[in-house]
């Protein structure tokens, strides 16, 4: 296994590259621009609390593309205070504002719980539980987000990698020929079943997680990706909301 620290520098080395879109920055394919133009949207969808005013929101993750660029539009013509965690390169290529806080290094960072516990009223970690999960401590992750929510507060952890639902969906017809046409051939892909894969997110992981904070007080909800999005074949989200 790599070490904690790799993922986060390797999109800090993302971040600096002038030869990639901010798309491709953010772990996507060149080709996905169109398709990241979705998840906005879709997570505006799950975050009603966003389409409200006067609202204190935090991005851990924000990355530097189309989300968060549209993120912060939103949060500015609703009076939101918004608050972006990432690598200082990241950070470095969105603008400022004086609605916006940006704090530069890798979440959860022990002063950032201390400061804002209890303190948001949407919490948005979209495509980077599946980094933590591989290279880090994902429950100290996940709690860390929880501990930011404000009573009434929503948590979406956004864009969960799911192995279990990929095979499901390979396993179907309309897998199989998604899949023979975004490789370009006519080979079936291969699923298997019943077999020991170390460091697999899968549905253990996600329902895991949901009975988790069932169990101390919160309600969790896994949710649908809409199908225009990037991964959606492959990836769910997760709701967290605090009474």
């Amino acid at each position: 296994m790599r070490p904690v620290m790799d993922v986060f520098k390797y999109y800090q080395k993302l971040a600096s590259d002038n030869s990639l879109s901010n798309t491709e920055k953010c772990g996507r394919y060149a080709s996905q621009q169109e398709s990241e133009k979705h998840i906005f949207t879709d997570t505006l969808s799950k975050l009603p609390l966003l389409t409200s005013t006067n609202k204190k929101v935090i991005d851990v993750g924000c990355g530097c593309s189309y989300p968060v660029l549209e993120l912060i539009q939103h949060c500015h013509r609703h009076q939101h205070q918004l608050t972006l965690v990432d690598s200082g390169e990241m950070l470095e290529q969105l603008p400022n504002a004086s609605f916006i806080e940006k704090i530069a290094g890798q979440f959860p960072q022990v002063d950032v719980i201390e400061k804002y516990r209890s303190s948001f009223d949407a919490v948005i970690a979209y495509g980077v539980f599946q980094c933590v999960y591989s290279h880090a401590n994902f429950i100290a992750f996940t709690d860390a987000l929880v501990e930011l929510l404000a009573p009434g507060g929503m948590l979406l952890i956004g864009d969960i990698s799911n192995n279990t639902k990929k095979k499901r969906y390979l396993s179907s017809e309309s897998g199989q020929a998604f899949h023979k046409a975004w490789s370009n051939s006519d080979e079936t892909p291969k699923v298997f079943w019943n077999q020991f894969e170390p460091n697999s997110l899968d549905d253990t992981t996600v329902m895991m997680l949901c009975s988790r904070y069932r169990q101390m007080g919160y309600e969790t909800y896994i949710l649908p990706q809409n199908t225009e999005l990037p991964f959606s074949q492959s990836r769910e989200d997760l709701l967290v909301t605090r009474w």
